[in-house]
């Protein structure tokens, strides 16, 4: 059977659960500013270039020209945005649901899991079979669930992950080391969280809390 590098397995994480990325996101600074929906990718402060998700208007830094891939799994269509860094990877992705429905929640917890599993569906060992830690749920300054993990395996693999319902879509933020490195991946992860941009349309969608009793969609 062919195995896939670590960097397409990096792949799968983002691509299984609609990647942004782990870490608690700060009131004031991500998903509030709006987004230009017109710019694709362009190149912002040193290495770090803007990379917008067109069909959302969502926005990210990440350090570098992402790759893209397109998939479409029961009717859920996710755009994942991924890029090589020194100690391994960064991306993120949006998971869309079909026309304008969203009024059911997303499944937070189904996600994690779902790009967890993504990723050791390709291990070769115990050693990099990677699991979630310190998981926790919350509310954003402008009123959306959100959900932050830590990531680890035992070969040294550590990452973050930070999912947020952003009603209609779903933003997935995924940093990820495999080559150590890992103040500098916090950082990244940090600074990346800081240059999420969401169109006011998106950022000012009500609470989902009060969609509590709905069932929740799972991707």
């Amino acid at each position: 059977m062919t195995r896939l590098s670590r960097f397409q397995r990096l792949t799968l994480l983002a691509a299984s659960a609609t990647v942004i990325t782990g870490g608690v996101l700060l009131p004031g600074t991500a998903f509030a500013a709006p987004a230009s929906q017109t710019a694709a990718v362009t190149d912002v402060a040193a290495h770090w270039t803007q990379t917008t998700d067109s069909p959302s208007g969502i926005s990210i830094q990440l350090p570098g020209k992402a790759e893209t891939q397109k998939t479409n799994d029961n009717g859920v269509t996710t755009r994942c945005y991924i890029t090589q860094t020194p100690y391994g990877a960064m991306g993120f992705s949006v998971d869309e649901v079909p026309g304008t429905d969203a009024s059911a929640p997303w499944d937070l917890q189904g996600s994690l899991k779902a790009a967890v599993d993504g990723y050791n569906s390709d291990s070769k060992s115990s050693d990099d079979v990677l699991r979630s830690t310190d998981v926790k749920e919350g509310i954003t300054a402008d009123g959306h669930r959100e959900l932050s993990a830590e990531l680890t395996a035992p070969d040294g693999t550590r990452g973050h992950i930070y999912l947020v319902d952003q009603g209609k879509y779903l933003v997935t933020v995924f940093t990820a080391s495999v080559n150590g490195h890992l103040d500098q991946m916090d950082r990244d992860h940090q600074h990346a969280l800081d240059s999420i941009k969401v169109p006011d349309s998106q950022a000012g969608q009500s609470d989902r809390a009060d969609r509590s009793s709905e069932a929740p969609r799972s991707i």
